[in-house]
């Protein structure tokens, strides 16, 4: 059964309908996808009209959301629904007025957070996710299950909330608190500005895990409507197609990656592609190993938002995975170290010594560049006649 425990899923509309006609604001995107309808027989195809979910009278929570909590693999090929509007959030004992529009989590234990929208997608709508995505970091076991718990018995199935833990843990094996610290997101619309893709294609360069997802309805003569989904960004590793000697080698999921221990030359690689808050956390938790430090100081060494430290270092895991081939930061991550309610990172007395090696040959390299600019009768912060730059 798609979705995990059954029952919980119930009630979703179908991705095949009638609908009104309704005028609607939103135009036409035109994703350069061709729909035929074929005759019986096969000898003639009639060309299917596109349309928007606005035009078919279509809404976001009512139908789209629904079709997703009847298909969940529209988020990905092994997600379960765990809720949706969750708006469960709390701030010094105040309740948010924030709703995640679905929450999911996949089969190898990592949340997926899912924002939709019914046409084209507000060139906020990035920014929106990451901040769902920071805040769904902050879910623990407990609290997921208790959200998953809710969510059945609205949908009719009471579980409590033990059994929802283990209806969790049965789609999810490897489902823990570090799981669910590293929440992947996926935004779902009919259309994106060049600014929203931009932006996205900019998170996940730096290792944030985002992901688009397009929807396109079509309305068929006997007023049917048709809605096809598909994957936006990324793109397809067309380099992992194409036919070549060798071995075939298949993606190793996160969880099943090996503990590797860091080494200098392994953290100045890290140390040329670390955003600010990575470098800002290993520079103070080298100050004091052993010594836990909270995602405050983090923020404030850094510069950055709350919001944009999370995200940040949430694309950590990413950068791990794929550039140095292991599950392992180089610092871990301890919760609610003194009752504030927040992450703290930890760096071992060998790594922080590593680092602190790593630090001088990284300073030594930004030295050289700046030496090399100068003899040259330039700056290293001088830009071409083409460049954008700040006025």
């Amino acid at each position: 059964m798609v979705g995990g425990t059954p029952g919980c899923f119930g009630g979703g509309s179908a991705l095949t309908t009638s609908c009104p006609s309704r005028a609607d604001s939103v135009a036409v995107m035109d994703t350069g996808e061709l729909l035929l309808e074929v005759e019986p027989g096969g000898a003639a195809a009639r060309v299917v009209d596109r349309t928007t979910l606005g035009d078919a009278g279509l809404l976001e929570r009512r139908h789209l959301q629904e079709w997703i909590v009847a298909h969940p693999e529209i988020l990905g090929p092994t997600v379960m629904v765990v809720t949706i509007e969750y708006a469960g959030w709390i701030v010094d004992g105040d309740p948010q007025r924030q709703r995640l529009d679905v929450l999911g989590i996949d089969a190898d234990g990592r949340l997926v957070v899912a924002e939709l929208k019914r046409g084209l997608a507000p060139d906020t709508v990035d920014m929106q996710a990451v901040k769902y995505a920071a805040m769904a970091s902050r879910f623990s076991l407990e609290t997921l299950a208790a959200a998953h718990a809710t969510f059945c018995k609205s949908r009719g199935v009471t579980l409590s909330e033990d059994q929802a833990a283990e209806a969790l843990q049965a789609h999810a094996a490897a489902l823990s608190d570090d799981t669910l610290n590293d929440p992947r997101i996926v935004i779902v619309a009919q259309g994106y500005s060049p600014l929203v893709i931009s932006t996205v294609v900019w998170l996940a360069d730096r290792g944030v895990d985002i992901s688009l997802v397009q929807f396109q309805p079509y309305k068929r003569s006997t007023g049917e409507v048709l809605v096809t989904f598909s994957t936006l960004f990324p793109l397809p590793d067309l380099e992992r197609s194409l036919i070549s000697p060798g071995e075939a080698a298949a993606e190793v999921p996160t969880n099943k990656l090996p503990f590797v221990e860091w080494t200098t030359e392994d953290l100045v690689k890290l140390g040329q592609i670390a955003n600010l808050t990575t470098r800002s956390t290993l520079d103070l938790c080298s100050e004091q190993p052993g010594v836990p430090v909270s995602l405050t100081r983090v923020v404030d060494a850094a510069s950055v938002t709350r919001f944009a430290a999370r995200a940040q270092l949430a694309g950590l895991t990413q950068i791990v995975k794929r550039r140095f081939g292991r599950r392992n930061w180089p610092f871990t991550v301890k919760w609610d170290v003194d009752g504030t309610g927040q992450q703290f990172y930890v760096i071992t007395e060998e790594v922080a010594t590593l680092w602190h090696a790593a630090a001088i040959e990284l300073d030594t390299e930004q030295s050289d560049v700046v030496v090399d600019a100068s003899s040259n009768g330039s700056s290293p912060f001088t830009t071409g006649e083409d460049t954008v730059v700040p006025n």
